[in-house]
């Protein structure tokens, strides 16, 4: 290959992983530890929304990604203003959750970086979960977005939470099969910038097939909850070179849809991530398609 295709290659790769750069913190927030949430803090009738953001690949000093879900069209106060009690987790850095009514749950003894196995988040995500709403029989959806699904599905399948009633699971473009810019990242020796995450999605890991074994314990244990799938076919111009079929420039739809769904929703002009729209004509992300926020707000209705 010449070297100005490999160059663009890697430009592709850096930029393609460049996730959430632009952060910002909900405000209000007091850290509570491992306190269970109080009846005075949450109502056995609300219904929570957990949030869990994808790969970021300047996650070395533990820059928190929760802004993912506050950019463009603010899918985060758009839920909090359709009643839902919100919660972000943040898994880079100190482990957290912040709630919007101003709890938040932290565990200062899990420190993520880009080298924390996805299993190894999605115990601690399961362990908090669990912790927070002991006995509270609270009616929970998740999203999960990019590799935040990937977490999502792990903790599902080695979780049975009869604490909660989980209605709704969306995931957000994951990579179920990989993506094949992982697979570039591993092959051009980027795997010390990028780290144990990106060698996990890489198709045909050894945790996506272990993933893939153990779904029906997912299904088992959560066999009234609805999965649902969202998936960009935008398919970029390096769409061409990257993927065969619909994508939306990291991850393909088939990728998105490997594990089966109950529903699918398409995005035809959707792109991953916002940092991608310098190199599209018409693209915009996930987060800045109104649409998409509406779509999810739909999804959730009758969930209470």
């Amino acid at each position: 290959m010449e070297r100005t295709k490999i160059s663009a290659i890697i430009l592709i790769v850096v930029m393609l992983f460049s996730f959430s750069i632009i952060l910002q913190q909900p405000s209000g927030n007091v850290s509570i530890g491992h306190e269970v949430m109080s009846p005075a803090q949450i109502s056995t009738s609300k219904t929570v929304v957990i949030l869990v953001h994808g790969f970021d690949p300047g996650d070395t000093s533990g820059a928190p990604s929760t802004g993912t879900w506050h950019s463009g069209v603010n899918i985060y106060q758009q839920l909090v203003n359709a009643g839902y009690l919100v919660g972000s987790v943040e898994y880079y850095g100190q482990f957290n959750i912040q709630f919007s009514n101003g709890y938040t749950f932290s565990d200062p003894s899990f420190v993520g970086t880009s080298n924390t196995p996805i299993s190894a988040i999605g115990n601690e995500l399961g362990n908090s979960l669990e912790t927070i709403f002991a006995n509270s029989q609270l009616n929970v959806n998740i999203i999960g977005y990019s590799m935040g699904g990937l977490v999502t599905l792990y903790m599902l399948e080695h979780y049975d939470m009869t604490n909660i009633n989980l209605k709704n699971v969306i995931f957000m473009a994951s990579p179920f099969d990989g993506s094949p810019l992982a697979s570039i990242a591993s092959c051009l020796g980027l795997s010390g910038y990028t780290g144990t995450q990106v060698n996990e999605m890489t198709s045909g890991s050894n945790f996506l097939t272990n993933l893939g074994n153990s779904i029906g314990n997912a299904v088992s244990y959560y066999s009234s909850t609805t999965w649902i799938v969202y998936a960009g076919t935008y398919d970029p111009w390096w769409g061409y070179v990257l993927f065969n079929g619909a994508n939306d420039g990291v991850v393909s739809e088939h990728s998105a849809t490997y594990f089966g769904y109950n529903y699918l929703f398409t995005f035809s002009g959707d792109i991953h991530t916002a940092s991608l729209d310098s190199f599209t004509w018409s693209g915009i992300s996930y987060f800045q398609d109104q649409s998409v926020a509406n779509t999810i707000i739909s999804n959730f209705a009758g969930s209470y």
